[in-house]
């Protein structure tokens, strides 16, 4: 009896099964469906940074003291030598002058000791003459040669010391000027830092003195974005770039990369994961109106082009394991423009298939593909499939539950 109702049961089972696949093979999948052809698949690498000058200058305090005039506002344009503020210049007034005196006296000293050179210099010929006729004697000549070198020496003292006032001075002058300054380029104020009252520092050797404002050249304009690293090894120097600013949403700007940073910019981007990037800048080749140092931009990159490439839709390609379908077939594509063959795959060792179904007499069959580049919708087919074949495009879920063989319907894609 429990014999029997085993095989009752074995026998139910195979019937439910074989009444499922009936139906199945009875039912029609509807998919929508494209043609493989023909067309220009550009590889684009994206990122995001902001704006930024070419050439700015932070301009820092070289002197200390209370800022007692301001002639600059943010945004005010100024030229090459231009006034842009004072520091109180009256503790480096005072030393000018106080070295300039000091120069006077010095200079006094040393005509005084020229002088006392002189006479002993006479004094020296004198007492030579008298000892030639012996009415002075030796010691008297030495003290006269002593007293010109004595006198010699204090005129090079007193030249050496003129000198170190004269160079005093120059610094004193220096730091004096220092106190008034002026732009040492030509652009927009894009910062101001200070107002009139504040006090400046000056910068040693481990403490940054007080920033006062920005300078920056606005005519041109560069975008300092991060690119992944697994993209970043495609961008290269001269590529051509689309820029666009979150402040001009409807509006893009043609640029070129100009450099491709060679150290990593490492992040956290999550509990112990880190994001590697790399900084790319991009020049812009276009006038952006009413820029703004700062401003949030987003960069595309053509970073690769295959012309005439055998290519089908993005959303065509699935996965499907080694189980499910017949081994590969199919001749390769011949590489065009510089693209290289990506290298044979062992068929038989891989687990899982990257294809497309092909539509052949109203069934779907499995095709294994290679693919080059992807490009914004399209991938480059490399191998696996030929002009004017068609496939399947949609929709997401059919394609994700076609089995090979099954029977399919191509029905119109809605507009969206």
């Amino acid at each position: 009896m429990k014999k029997g109702l085993i095989i009752l049961g074995a026998i139910i089972v195979i019937a439910i099964f074989v009444i499922i696949n009936l139906k199945r093979e009875g039912s029609k999948v509807e998919v929508y469906a494209t043609d493989v052809g023909r067309r220009n698949v550009t590889k684009t690498v994206s990122a995001s940074g902001s704006i930024q000058p070419k050439r700015q200058v932070n301009v820092s305090a070289s002197a200390i003291g209370k800022i007692t005039k301001l002639a600059v506002r943010e945004g005010d344009t100024v030229k090459t030598g231009d006034f842009l503020l004072q520091i109180d210049p009256t503790t480096y007034q005072s030393a000018v002058d106080q070295l300039e005196a000091s120069i006077g006296a010095a200079g006094g000293t040393l005509e005084m000791e020229q002088a006392n050179l002189q006479k002993a210099e006479y004094d020296l010929e004198r007492v030579k003459a008298l000892f030639e006729q012996e009415l002075v004697s030796e010691e008297e000549l030495r003290t006269a040669k002593l007293n010109v070198d004595v006198y010699r020496a204090r005129v090079k003292s007193a030249r050496e010391s003129l000198s170190q006032h004269r160079a005093n001075l120059t610094k004193a002058q220096h730091d004096l000027r220092e106190v008034r300054i002026t732009a040492d380029m030509s652009g927009t104020i894009t910062a101001l830092n200070v107002e009139e009252g504040e006090n400046a520092i000056m910068g040693t050797l481990n403490n940054p003195g007080t920033v006062l404002l920005t300078i920056a050249d606005l005519s041109e304009i560069e975008a300092e974005v991060l690119v992944d690293e697994t993209e970043v090894v495609y961008v290269k120097v001269g590529q051509e770039a689309s820029v666009s600013l979150d402040a001009y949403p409807d509006t893009s700007f043609t640029g070129e990369v100009v450099e491709v940073g060679n150290s990593a910019v490492r992040s956290q981007v999550g509990l112990g994961q880190t994001s590697v990037d790399f900084e790319v800048v991009v020049a812009v080749r276009e006038s952006i109106p009413s820029v703004r140092p700062g401003l949030s931009a987003n960069v595309k990159i053509d970073v690769a082009e295959v012309v005439d490439a055998l290519s089908i839709p993005i959303e065509c390609l699935t996965v499907r394991r080694s189980s499910e379908i017949e081994p590969p077939s199919g001749e390769p594509e011949e590489p065009r423009d510089g693209e290289e063959m990506p290298a044979e795959d062992d068929q038989a060792e891989k687990d899982e298939y990257e294809g497309v179904f092909v539509i052949e007499d109203g069934k779907a069959e499995f095709r294994p593909v290679t693919t080059g580049i992807a490009g914004g919708n399209y991938f480059h087919v490399v191998r696996g499939l030929k002009e004017g074949e068609t496939v399947v495009s949609g929709p997401f879920k059919a394609i994700n539950e076609l089995r090979d063989g099954d029977a399919v319907e191509v029905v119109k894609k809605p507009s969206s």
